[in-house]
């Protein structure tokens, strides 16, 4: 772990380490942090440009998470970098120093690739960069080569304008971190470890049916809408332990009978719309042992639907009473479907205002404009958050509930 200097510190620390092995190549060279200069050079020179910077991959969310639902610091946030290096080299083309000087870096980076703490330590000493902390970080850094198509090396070039180019190689260096200046609160004390083991296998809620009120066992759930009057059959496996109670939508659900592949609830009062339907069961912890609700299932959606129950035209608005309220921040829309047509069957679809009612509390009664339908006897349904209500049917077809619309 390093503070902001750590990059700067990279690359002096790189620049220490390339200048000791280009002297294997007995010349009087140079090495220049720098971008590669744009006028030729004939004498020797190394030049090391830090051309790009990338989040590291595999540790940039190595910190996470970093803060609480209140703000709270839980851990030091740190910045994961990769740098990525382009190494240029000059000198008389005639007797090949550039390549000399090549080879004798590129040798000594593929035998050495991590930077050492020593050459950290060197460059830790210059004015500008006092007080980097690189050479305490555990993490080391690695120089690795990146291999460059001739697509890719014209446009990293083209990006240098008026810059001739030279020969040159490209390395990674992974990877940088960078803490941040945020100080976790310190951890809460202990006074006791409690570990309690315990075989089991975990309870899975496969689906949620319906069954009829007071339905006696043996009775085989549907997938009947499930209005207010009906029972909830939850499928599954592992249901059947000692302990057992039930969530729906965060509120406590009696629970009426259960078997290993079947438990039955009763739906507590909620509101229409998409509840998760949880159980959760007791297990013996602490000293003197407790029963608390840790073995949990997992979480399956149903839908609570809401059921019409009076539908009329008041002052040329459509008033309609559901089984169920709704909330008053809760989407209301109300559907029209023509009962009997005499051609191409009509159909309406209808906003309630929103919200329902102004001020809180359920609304089990409202009132929704419509406007630009036909006279005529209608189906009646409403959708509350996505729940839609349903129709009765006699005879195998739709009869109710309807609304009578008149010219």
């Amino acid at each position: 772990m390093s503070n902001f200097l750590a990059v700067a510190t990279v690359t002096a620390a790189l620049k220490i380490f390339v200048a000791k092995a280009a002297a294997d190549a007995d010349l009087p060279v140079n090495v220049d942090a720098r971008k590669p200069p744009a006028d030729p050079r004939t004498e020797p020179l190394i030049t090391l440009f830090l051309y790009q910077v990338t989040p590291n991959g595999s540790l940039r969310n190595h910190d996470a998470v970093t803060r609480a639902a209140d703000g709270t610091v839980l851990k030091r946030p740190q910045l994961a970098l990769d740098l990525h290096y382009l190494i240029s080299f000059y000198g008389n083309e005639a007797e090949l120093e550039p390549q000399r000087l090549l080879g004798a870096v590129t040798r000594s980076l593929h035998e050495h690739p991590t930077l050492s703490r020593q050459h950290i330590e060197e460059a830790q000493v210059l004015a500008h960069l006092v007080g980097s902390d690189l050479s305490a970080s555990p993490q080391r850094v690695r120089f690795t080569p990146t291999a460059l198509d001739l697509d890719d090396m014209s446009k990293l070039w083209s990006t240098m304008i008026q810059t001739p180019f030279a020969l040159s190689v490209v390395y990674q260096a992974t990877a940088v971190l960078l803490d941040g200046e945020s100080v976790p609160g310190a951890g809460k004390p202990v006074l006791r470890r409690q570990i309690a083991v315990e075989a089991f296998v975990r309870p899975v809620i496969d689906k949620v049916l319906s069954l009829p009120p007071g339905a006696p066992a043996g009775t085989q759930p549907g997938d009947d809408p499930i209005t207010k009057d009906r029972e909830l059959a939850l499928l599954g496996s592992g249901l059947a332990r000692p302990g057992m109670s039930a969530l729906i939508g965060g509120v406590t659900a009696p629970v009426l009978r259960s078997t290993e592949d079947l438990v039955v609830l009763g739906q507590p009062s909620l509101p229409p719309g998409i509840h998760p339907v949880q159980l959760r069961y007791d297990v013996q912890i602490g000293r003197p042992a407790q029963a608390k609700p840790w073995l949990e299932s997992n979480m399956a959606p149903y839908v609570r639907r809401p059921r019409v129950t009076g539908a009329s035209i008041v002052a040329g608005q459509a008033k309609i009473k559901i089984d169920i309220p709704a909330g008053p921040e809760q989407r209301v829309t109300l559907l029209l479907d023509e009962r009997s047509p005499t051609g191409k069957p009509r159909g309406y679809q209808f906003a309630a205002p929103f919200p329902l009612r102004n001020g809180e509390g359920p609304v089990d009664e409202f009132l929704v404009p419509i406007t630009g339908a036909k006279p005529g006897r209608y189906l009646v349904r409403v959708q509350v958050d996505g729940a839609e209500s349903p129709l009765d049917i006699t005879d195998g077809t739709f009869s109710g509930p309807t609304l009578d619309i008149t010219g």
